[in-house]
């Protein structure tokens, strides 16, 4: 990892894909303002100051492939466990149910289209910086590239690399972020149920990159 002064943890991943080398470079640290992310653009109904000292998180991937061999696919499983001492954090927000939480991330103009993907094409990027309304959470998110056989013909998808990251809150303490860590196959495979509840006319790959 990479402290740029100023600006967020950098650090190098690397993965292959159709016999070629690639590589995840991923950026990553404390939200410090979140009207630099784009907060104030979202017209949320709670302040965005809800998001600071929550982690931004930026992946950008290159690949030795162009065209169609480099279209790929960002596949984000999120976990949260919100404590039964947790409270809303704003008025006029419900109460999250205690217990744990587990679905398929994804922007909402992509909601009820059947789209796995947060972010999708040649190369794509991935961005995140969550907030949360609750004080006493554990957010818990596995970011998964991934690829099709075919390009972007069938609607299969495989793995080619992951990472895990996130953060955890307790009432009157700062946030603590989750390190970067890269993912194995049984996280892939832990995955594979709510993926395909969630994407039925998917199909998702049981195997991992080797």
């Amino acid at each position: 990892m990479v402290d740029v002064p100023g600006e967020l943890s950098q650090e190098v991943f690397r993965f292959s894909l159709r016999g070629r080398t690639g590589t995840v470079t991923a950026s990553y640290g404390p939200n410090d303002d979140p009207g630099r992310w784009g907060y104030d653009l979202l017209g949320l109904p709670w302040p965005t100051q809800l998001a600071s000292g929550l982690p931004v998180l930026e992946a950008r991937v290159d690949v030795e492939l162009q065209g169609y061999a480099a279209v790929m696919g960002w596949i984000q499983v999120v976990r949260i466990r919100v404590s039964e001492t947790s409270t809303p954090l704003v008025t006029g927000v419900e109460k999250a149910p205690p217990g744990e939480h587990r679905w398929v991330d994804g922007p909402p103009q992509l909601q009820g289209l059947g789209v796995p993907f947060l972010s999708f094409g040649v190369c794509p990027s991935l961005f995140d910086a969550p907030a949360s309304t609750e004080s006493d959470v554990e957010f818990v998110a596995e970011s998964f590239l991934t690829v099709s056989p075919d390009g972007l013909i069938s609607k299969i998808s495989e793995p080619c690399f992951g990472f895990r990251w996130g953060y955890s809150t307790e009432s009157g303490q700062p946030p603590k972020l989750l390190p970067l860590e890269v993912l194995a196959e049984r996280d892939w495979t832990s995955a594979l149920p709510v993926l395909t509840e969630t994407f039925p006319g998917w199909t998702f790959g049981a195997g991992w990159p080797t």
